[in-house]
């Protein structure tokens, strides 16, 4: 089989944290849907029509996809971690951070009992101190994100009229670094490579171990966003001038969810998300229709819009107070869900068949 996709018509590109419109979760599709690249306006199984386009039900369907249908459940995840983000951030406590405040103690424990190793703890001190900043311009501003989905759905399409109910779920979390050490840290080195310490609190006025507040300031940001929504797919198959044409709608609740946290680097745990969390459920409508082009009933044309009305919410950021600063206060970001309008072609051959999407209204990802 051959499977043509124009537009990223799902899952979506890049993510940066600022203050700026996010497109939220993506629109489940199942899993035969994926494996044609997220095709579905006019090549979607009458199973799967309540996601794509509620017409697909009552277009006059070959036999063979003429019948009831279920989808018990379908799921889908996708990654984007180039950097090993997470493996990064899990481990950078144990990886950087305690071996570099362990070589400040034994700094410390060196002035204290009259320097005989010093020479040797500050040049661990330094290149512990190099690691932990090279680590952090490694990571600097890159981005993991996870895609997830789940549907269900039990329709009867019909030559004439069909319906059906259906479910289903997306969620998208994304984590950011930003980092913001690079100063402090390369002070720190320059005071343990070139001046012999004679007095610890000239290293804790760069990184104080015992003081939160004068500990790293770069920051690990975490975003999430979940779609739900449940919904009754009607379909009606009717013709006008000589022509079929088949229109559908699916009236259906839907429920947005945002989540939004920042603490420091070391400090970041993925379960702090759920305590910022921000929702919203509203009344929301799809809209669908489809028609065959040729005699034959091979060449398939299909229109669809998928959320009529468009829904916005604004995360409200959690934070870890210990040592970020009283002053910071990151912005929200603003989580839309706007109507998205979808058209499709699929051709269905004796062995194979070709279809396409194109999205007709701008996503915006920033």
């Amino acid at each position: 089989m051959t499977y043509i996709k124009k537009s990223a018509l799902f899952v979506s590109g890049s993510f940066f944290f600022a203050a700026q419109a996010f497109a939220g979760a993506p629109n489940f599709i199942d899993s035969r849907a994926m494996a044609m690249g997220g095709v579905g306006v006019a090549s979607a199984r009458p199973a799967a029509a309540g996601f794509f386009n509620p017409a697909l039900l009552a277009v006059k369907q070959p036999e063979k996809r003429d019948g009831f249908g279920m989808l018990l459940p379908s799921v889908n995840a996708i990654a984007s971690d180039e950097a090993e983000l997470r493996d990064v951030v899990d481990d950078f406590d144990d990886d950087f951070i305690k071996p570099f405040e362990g070589a400040i103690t034994d700094v410390e424990n060196n002035i204290a009992g009259g320097g005989a190793g010093l020479a040797a703890a500050q040049t661990e001190l330094a290149n512990r101190t190099r690691a932990l900043n090279n680590e952090l311009q490694k990571i600097d501003q890159e981005q993991a994100r996870v895609d997830l989905g789940m549907g269900v759905s039990a329709l009867i399409p019909s030559q004439r009229f069909g319906a059906g109910l259906f479910v289903s779920g997306s969620a998208r979390i994304a984590a950011k670094i930003n980092y913001n050490d690079q100063t402090t840290l390369d002070q720190l080195e320059d005071l343990a490579r070139n001046t012999v310490i004679t007095d610890i609190d000239d290293v804790n006025a760069l990184y104080d171990t015992a003081n939160d507040a004068d500990q790293l300031q770069s920051t690990v940001r975490a975003v999430g966003s979940a779609y739900s929504q449940v919904g009754l797919s009607m379909s009606h198959n009717f013709t006008f001038f000589g022509h079929d044409y088949a229109l559908g709608v699916s009236p259906k609740m839907v429920d947005l969810r945002a989540y939004d946290f920042v603490t420091s680097v070391d400090e970041f745990e993925s379960d702090d998300l759920e305590d910022t969390k921000v929702s919203e459920s509203k009344f929301n409508l799809d809209l669908g229709v489809a028609s065959f082009l040729d005699d034959d009933e091979q060449l398939l044309v299909g229109l669809s819009v998928i959320n009529v009305v468009p829904m916005e919410i604004t995360t409200k950021p959690g934070r870890d107070n210990t040592n970020l600063g009283p002053g910071f206060a990151p912005e929200g970001i603003d989580i839309e869900l706007k109507p998205k309008v979808l058209a499709g072609i699929s051709y269905q051959g004796a062995s194979y068949e070709l279809a396409a999407d194109l999205e007709l209204t701008k996503t915006e990802e920033v």
